[in-house]
């Protein structure tokens, strides 16, 4: 987590979107704040960055209040409250501040401009939606082009998709996704299904989870399978039970040829011995009560 130095806190404090007159004051004090010349702004940044000057941080976040109040006021079509879009840009602010070096011959403006546009954006992407609308880099970008690209608040069709997409560099089925999640309002899966039956839509959702007690009733019938499996096996000499573990119970089964050279045998010889044990396993399962069903799967 990022800390920042006292005296920048205190800015933060006039941007509580939970008082309404803090809010007003900070308006005020942004409005009313003195523009700083490049001169004074280079040399608060260097007490600021060479001796740890608070004061001089402070003045350099202040001085810069309307540049946030400018660039939050420009996403006012995302309905969110201006306090919060301020806030956000505040903190953006501060960091820029932290982050500022005065030796490279910028100004703080163009430096800090970032820094609040990308604070606001992250709080735009968290906000908009209970479900996150962009889940990649790109389409964090797509969502703010689109909504200044896009001439109308209907959803966008093919060709509209196309050509955005010519535009973005992407493709037509990205664009429409994004356009569709910044389209779709959210939906509680509480809210009533209007119709003949009552309910909600949660209701109309498919669970597609296994059955609990079929999962349960296949684990008992895949215990029993491979405790009969093994006491069949245990009735058979140790060349029978060999070959039928080499040829049915490994992942990658083991050729005849592979077990004739293996034994020193003929082919059809292995052969032979497979299916005189697949024999006795089968007299000797057919002998176990309830286990009709079980050979009849195994077969």
């Amino acid at each position: 987590m990022t800390t920042y130095p006292v005296a920048i806190h205190r800015s933060q404090d006039l941007v509580n979107p939970d008082n309404g007159s803090a809010f007003r004051a900070f308006v005020r004090q942004a409005l009313s704040a003195p523009m700083l010349s490049a001169e004074e702004e280079h040399r608060l940044a260097s007490q600021y960055r060479d001796e740890n000057d608070l004061e001089a941080a402070h003045k350099l976040v202040h001085a810069y209040l309307r540049l946030v109040l400018k660039i939050a006021r420009e996403y006012g079509n995302y309905h969110l409250h201006l306090p919060d879009l301020v806030q956000e840009g505040t903190v953006g602010l501060m960091h820029a501040v932290k982050k500022f070096d005065p030796c490279h011959g910028n100004r703080l403006a163009a430096y800090a401009a970032w820094w609040i546009r990308a604070a606001i954006h992250e709080f735009i992407l968290n906000s908009w939606r209970m479900v996150k609308i962009a889940t990649t880099q790109l389409k964090r970008q797509l969502f703010f082009k689109l909504r200044q690209a896009k001439e109308s608040p209907l959803p966008l069709n093919w060709d509209e998709a196309e050509e955005l997409a010519r535009k973005f560099g992407t493709d037509a089925a990205t664009i429409l996704e994004v356009d569709g999640r910044m389209s779709g309002a959210d939906t509680s899966l509480n809210q009533s299904v209007m119709g003949e039956d009552e309910g909600e839509i949660i209701d109309l959702i498919p669970d597609h989870r296994p059955n609990q007690e079929l999962v349960s009733m296949d684990q008992e019938r895949t215990r029993k399978m491979r405790l009969m499996i093994r006491q069949g096996l245990d009735r058979l000499n140790p060349r029978e039970r060999m070959i039928l573990s080499q040829r049915f119970l490994t992942e990658k089964p083991t050729t005849l040829d592979t077990l004739a050279t293996t034994f020193s045998i003929s082919r059809e010889r292995v052969r032979q011995i497979e299916k005189r044990a697949l024999e006795k396993l089968k007299e000797f399962f057919q002998t176990i009560p309830g286990s009709r069903d079980l050979v009849q799967e195994m077969a």
